[in-house]
């Protein structure tokens, strides 16, 4: 029997960050890979909010006709795979965060907003911000990588940013659901530290990978396989 993996990607991403998986899934799983609304050509219309995204991607998988998948959500697309295991945990076989935005939202100082205005004009700008994602080296396809995180919708560039500010969710609308909380010991936006406190209070405990930093689950794929593979195999058969 084949399960599904739907992995969300963060902000200034795509699909293309999952191109590892998408090309070679674990044994026994299919893996899927939407492109959120505003990224990489989706339709985007309405707020931009974690909670519109999250009734996208609910939307999407009715569509799909997913039943039961686990969520994988890295940076942003981890608030979105939050929001959407609180309104119906018992809806998903397990959940993986990977760098992903903390419970309680993710405030960026308004003396941010200008620089985030300036990457949708300022190609060295991006490329800068998104390779320091990457401190122990870019992956192979990075220039994909830029590519999209260039042609994000124009609303996104402070929308995402004032949308993870105005989102939180309760730990407790999570309980019974099996979930693997992973980090970069480098990651400057998602600390160790809030990585720690988030797997606390979902009652697990946080793996962060040394060296490596918020893109850690490209920058260094072999381990972050590893311990996605591992976490599967822990899961029941739904």
């Amino acid at each position: 029997m084949t399960r599904t993996l739907v992995a969300l990607h963060g902000n200034f991403a795509s699909s293309r960050w999952w191109v590892d998986l998408l090309a070679a899934p674990p044994a026994g799983w299919r893996v899927l890979a939407p492109d959120l609304p505003g990224f990489a050509g989706t339709p985007h219309s309405g707020p931009v909010s974690i909670r519109a995204y999250a009734d996208w991607v609910q939307d999407w998988l009715g569509g799909q006709g997913v039943t039961r998948p686990v969520l994988l959500g890295h940076s942003l697309g981890g608030a979105v795979a939050l929001e959407v295991a609180a309104r119906g945990p018992q809806a998903l076989a397990g959940l993986v965060l990977a760098a992903s935005a903390p419970l309680s939202g993710l405030v960026t100082p308004e003396e941010h907003y200008p620089v985030l205005e300036l990457l949708r004009t300022t190609p060295a700008l991006m490329e800068a911000s998104l390779g320091a994602l990457f401190p122990s080296g870019r992956p192979a396809n990075f220039a994909d990588l830029l590519t999209d995180g260039a042609s994000m919708a124009a609303t996104h560039y402070s929308g995402n940013a004032r949308a993870l500010a105005d989102w939180q969710v309760e730990a407790g609308r999570l309980a019974g659901l099996q979930t693997l909380v992973l980090g970069g010991e480098l990651d400057a936006l998602i600390t160790p530290d809030l990585v720690r406190a988030q797997a606390a209070a979902l009652g697990t405990a946080a793996t962060v990978l040394p060296g490596r930093g918020h893109g850690f689950p490209q920058e260094d794929p072999v381990a972050f396989r590893a311990l996605l593979e591992g976490f599967l195999d822990t899961l029941p058969a739904s």
